[in-house]
């Protein structure tokens, strides 16, 4: 008999195609929804017990590397073209130079009179690369096409923590967490113009995307200084935390993130308004902080939890924890190619 006269036959024929097409899709949709997001930048996130640096992806936060580094890393900076990183390591009193293309470490920097590195910040023009020396009282000026130490100066002050650029990188500032103030220098000349007293135990510092106000946490104090950029007086002081340890600000907004660890939180203020406007519950003893480019999102270290949280910067609660390695802190974003068309393009460092 024919397939004419079997009209189930006919019918079976009509459907496998139907079915084989239907698969297709479906296998489709299924690898759609395998398919990890793209990137929008990756996290470094530096663990001080493990000595590595990790190089996290944003939004897929799949881990793509763990670099070693010297022992205690404590702070990371990136170049704005996202090619290169420094850290700096408490243990070994030196700096690790990292290919962030190749993906390791490429060169060591140990200057003379380098004891207990810490805080870093590359000028705008990835030209330059401040560095602190607390166990020395003194600064460092980096050549970063050349990693040559180009000049150093001694400062009176104790203890000279984080740093971060302004105006366009021709100044800089300083925190001095033993002598409770910040010194702001003229760079590339690495001149000390003068030492403002902020509070006690100045910690974390960043500036607002106008370059008008500093933001400083004052972790003996449980509070946070606003200071005229210019002048460098002290124009507002705002409750925080228990000992305030870090501060980041959102690149498009005049909001605040400051993380506190002693109360395993992250205060949240309005610098335009001078007021707070919001505490949100992190992990234990939160440390790092930085934003992604667009200051959607904040990642904060918890020190003692080994992992980062995600911060919604519009809701104001955390979406995301991410595993990391043992006791991160020092945190710095890079944003992927191209990203910043259209926005300010550089990275962004915990406390930029």
């Amino acid at each position: 008999m024919t397939s004419k006269g079997r009209p189930g036959v006919a019918r079976m024929k009509t459907w496998i195609p139907w079915c084989a097409a239907l698969a297709l899709l479906a296998s489709g949709a299924v690898a759609a929804q395998d398919a990890a997001p793209p990137s929008e930048g990756h996290l470094l996130v530096l663990n001080k017990t493990d000595n590595t640096l990790m190089v996290i992806d944003v939004p897929s936060y799949q881990t793509l590397a763990t670099i070693p580094v010297g022992r205690e890393p404590h702070e990371v900076a990136a170049t704005p073209d996202g090619r290169k990183a420094y850290v700096s390591n408490v243990k070994d009193k030196s700096v690790s130079v990292v290919d962030l293309v190749a993906r390791r470490v490429t060169r060591t920097l140990r200057p003379d009179r380098l004891d207990v590195p810490h805080g870093l910040a590359v000028t705008p023009d990835g030209r330059h690369l401040l560095m602190t020396s607390e166990g020395s009282r003194r600064l460092f000026l980096v050549d970063v096409a050349r990693d040559v130490v180009l000049r150093s100066v001694t400062t009176t002050q104790a203890r000279p923590h984080m740093a971060v650029t302004l105006a366009a990188g021709k100044k800089a500032c300083v925190t001095n967490v033993g002598s409770d103030s910040v010194t702001f220098l003229r760079l590339p000349e690495l001149r000390i113009l003068k030492n403002v007293m902020v509070g006690k135990g100045p910690e974390g510092i960043a500036v607002t995307p106008n370059g008008r106000w500093i933001v400083v946490a004052l972790q003996d104090s449980d509070q946070v200084a606003i200071l005229d950029a210019g002048s460098g007086a002290v124009l507002a002081r705002l409750p925080a935390g228990r000992t305030p340890i870090r501060v980041g600000v959102t690149p498009n907004s005049f909001t605040a993130l400051v993380p506190n660890r002693g109360s395993d939180d992250v205060t949240v203020l309005d610098v335009l308004a001078r007021r707070v406007k919001t505490t949100v519950r992190v992990g234990r003893r939160p440390g790092g902080v930085v934003t992604d480019l667009k200051g959607t999102r904040a990642f904060v270290c918890n020190n003692d939890s080994n992992t980062v949280s995600v911060l919604s910067t519009s809701s104001l609660e955390v979406t995301r924890t991410i595993p990391v390695g043992a006791q991160p802190d020092g945190i710095a974003y890079v944003p992927a190619p191209g990203a910043g068309r259209g926005a300010r393009s550089r990275t962004r460092a915990s406390g930029t």
